[in-house]
Protein backbone atom coordinates (compact mmCIF):
# COMPACT_ATOMS: atom_id res chain seq x y z
CA UNK A 1 0.00 0.00 0.00
CA UNK A 2 1.21 3.66 -0.97
CA UNK A 3 1.10 6.52 1.36
CA UNK A 4 0.75 9.85 0.26
CA UNK A 5 0.65 12.89 1.31
CA UNK A 6 -0.02 16.30 0.23
CA UNK A 7 -0.63 20.13 1.30
CA UNK A 8 -2.54 22.17 -0.51
CA UNK A 9 -3.62 26.02 -0.30
CA UNK A 10 -6.90 26.47 -3.08
CA UNK A 11 -8.84 29.71 -3.88
CA UNK A 12 -12.17 29.72 -5.11
CA UNK A 13 -15.88 30.93 -4.57
CA UNK A 14 -18.76 29.95 -2.32
CA UNK A 15 -22.16 30.27 -2.49
CA UNK A 16 -25.81 29.46 -0.93
CA UNK A 17 -28.27 27.26 -2.86
CA UNK A 18 -30.92 29.28 -4.60
CA UNK A 19 -32.74 26.53 -3.78
CA UNK A 20 -32.02 25.69 0.26
CA UNK A 21 -30.28 27.86 1.70
CA UNK A 22 -28.73 26.00 4.35
CA UNK A 23 -26.16 24.31 1.26
CA UNK A 24 -23.25 26.17 0.36
CA UNK A 25 -21.82 24.90 -2.57
CA UNK A 26 -17.72 25.50 -3.09
CA UNK A 27 -15.78 25.71 -6.20
CA UNK A 28 -12.15 26.05 -6.16
CA UNK A 29 -8.45 25.23 -7.30
CA UNK A 30 -5.54 25.12 -6.17
CA UNK A 31 -1.88 25.20 -8.02
CA UNK A 32 1.43 23.03 -7.38
CA UNK A 33 3.19 24.47 -4.23
CA UNK A 34 6.05 23.78 -1.63
CA UNK A 35 4.85 24.95 1.82
CA UNK A 36 7.88 26.10 3.84
CA UNK A 37 7.16 26.52 7.45
CA UNK A 38 9.99 27.57 9.58
CA UNK A 39 10.24 28.29 13.55
CA UNK A 40 12.23 30.58 14.79
CA UNK A 41 12.69 33.07 17.44
CA UNK A 42 9.85 34.96 16.30
CA UNK A 43 7.18 32.02 16.29
CA UNK A 44 6.33 30.45 13.32
CA UNK A 45 6.09 31.79 9.95
CA UNK A 46 4.56 30.04 6.61
CA UNK A 47 5.72 30.26 2.75
CA UNK A 48 3.83 29.16 -0.28
CA UNK A 49 6.25 28.62 -3.20
CA UNK A 50 5.08 28.15 -6.62
CA UNK A 51 6.20 24.75 -8.55
CA UNK A 52 5.93 23.53 -12.10
CA UNK A 53 3.00 20.97 -12.51
CA UNK A 54 -1.01 21.04 -12.67
CA UNK A 55 -3.50 22.26 -11.15
CA UNK A 56 -6.15 20.26 -8.47
CA UNK A 57 -10.02 21.01 -8.43
CA UNK A 58 -11.93 21.32 -5.42
CA UNK A 59 -15.54 21.22 -5.49
CA UNK A 60 -17.87 19.94 -2.25
CA UNK A 61 -21.33 21.22 -0.87
CA UNK A 62 -21.83 21.47 2.75
CA UNK A 63 -25.14 21.78 4.61
CA UNK A 64 -25.21 23.37 7.59
CA UNK A 65 -26.62 21.75 10.53
CA UNK A 66 -26.96 23.73 13.58
CA UNK A 67 -25.49 26.68 14.83
CA UNK A 68 -21.58 26.82 13.37
CA UNK A 69 -21.89 23.48 12.47
CA UNK A 70 -21.69 21.69 9.15
CA UNK A 71 -21.76 18.51 7.06
CA UNK A 72 -21.15 17.46 3.19
CA UNK A 73 -19.00 15.64 0.74
CA UNK A 74 -16.92 16.34 -2.49
CA UNK A 75 -14.31 15.35 -4.57
CA UNK A 76 -10.97 16.85 -5.14
CA UNK A 77 -9.44 16.04 -8.71
CA UNK A 78 -5.46 16.29 -9.60
CA UNK A 79 -4.15 17.43 -12.63
CA UNK A 80 -6.39 19.62 -15.67
CA UNK A 81 -7.18 15.63 -17.54
CA UNK A 82 -9.64 14.68 -14.28
CA UNK A 83 -9.16 10.83 -14.62
CA UNK A 84 -7.09 11.31 -10.81
CA UNK A 85 -9.66 12.02 -8.43
CA UNK A 86 -10.68 11.48 -4.63
CA UNK A 87 -14.32 11.12 -3.14
CA UNK A 88 -14.77 12.46 0.27
CA UNK A 89 -17.25 12.95 3.13
CA UNK A 90 -17.82 14.36 6.61
CA UNK A 91 -17.99 11.50 9.39
CA UNK A 92 -17.96 14.30 12.46
CA UNK A 93 -19.21 18.21 12.29
CA UNK A 94 -17.11 20.63 10.73
CA UNK A 95 -16.99 23.97 12.63
CA UNK A 96 -17.72 27.83 11.70
CA UNK A 97 -15.94 30.81 13.74
CA UNK A 98 -18.10 33.37 12.91
CA UNK A 99 -15.93 36.58 13.83
CA UNK A 100 -12.60 35.23 12.73
CA UNK A 101 -11.31 38.69 11.27
CA UNK A 102 -14.33 41.43 10.22
CA UNK A 103 -16.10 40.80 7.58
CA UNK A 104 -14.27 36.82 7.64
CA UNK A 105 -15.72 33.66 8.50
CA UNK A 106 -13.36 30.91 9.71
CA UNK A 107 -14.10 27.09 9.84
CA UNK A 108 -12.59 23.31 9.99
CA UNK A 109 -13.22 19.74 8.88
CA UNK A 110 -11.91 16.68 8.73
CA UNK A 111 -12.90 14.48 5.46
CA UNK A 112 -13.06 10.70 5.52
CA UNK A 113 -11.70 9.87 1.42
CA UNK A 114 -13.83 7.19 0.35
CA UNK A 115 -12.48 5.59 -2.95
CA UNK A 116 -12.09 7.99 -6.29
CA UNK A 117 -11.39 7.26 -9.41
CA UNK A 118 -8.10 6.79 -11.45
CA UNK A 119 -5.63 5.79 -9.28
CA UNK A 120 -7.82 6.75 -5.93
CA UNK A 121 -10.03 4.50 -6.84
CA UNK A 122 -9.68 2.39 -3.51
CA UNK A 123 -8.09 5.45 -1.60
CA UNK A 124 -8.91 5.69 1.64
CA UNK A 125 -7.77 8.53 4.08
CA UNK A 126 -8.13 11.67 5.70
CA UNK A 127 -7.90 15.45 4.72
CA UNK A 128 -7.77 17.62 6.96
CA UNK A 129 -9.21 21.19 5.82
CA UNK A 130 -9.10 25.04 7.40
CA UNK A 131 -10.78 27.79 5.36
CA UNK A 132 -11.64 31.12 5.24
CA UNK A 133 -14.47 32.53 3.69
CA UNK A 134 -15.43 36.63 3.05
CA UNK A 135 -18.33 38.03 2.70
CA UNK A 136 -18.76 38.23 -0.86
CA UNK A 137 -18.28 34.20 -1.33
CA UNK A 138 -14.46 34.19 -1.68
CA UNK A 139 -12.84 31.20 0.22
CA UNK A 140 -8.91 30.31 1.08
CA UNK A 141 -8.96 26.90 1.66
CA UNK A 142 -5.88 25.07 3.36
CA UNK A 143 -5.38 21.02 2.97
CA UNK A 144 -2.80 18.79 4.44
CA UNK A 145 -3.97 15.46 3.08
CA UNK A 146 -3.34 11.73 4.44
CA UNK A 147 -4.06 8.98 1.17
CA UNK A 148 -3.45 5.22 0.62
CA UNK A 149 -3.62 3.80 -2.27
CA UNK A 150 -3.61 0.08 -3.30
CA UNK A 151 -3.90 -2.72 -1.02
Amino acid sequence: MQQLVYTMHFRGQASRSGQDPVIIRTTSSGTSCRIETVVGPTGVETTLHPAPGDLAFLEYEIRLTSQGAFQGSGVLTFGDEGADAIQFSSEQKGQFLPNAAPGVMAGGISWKVEGGSGRFAAATGFISSAFTLNESGQMNEYHCGLIFIGK
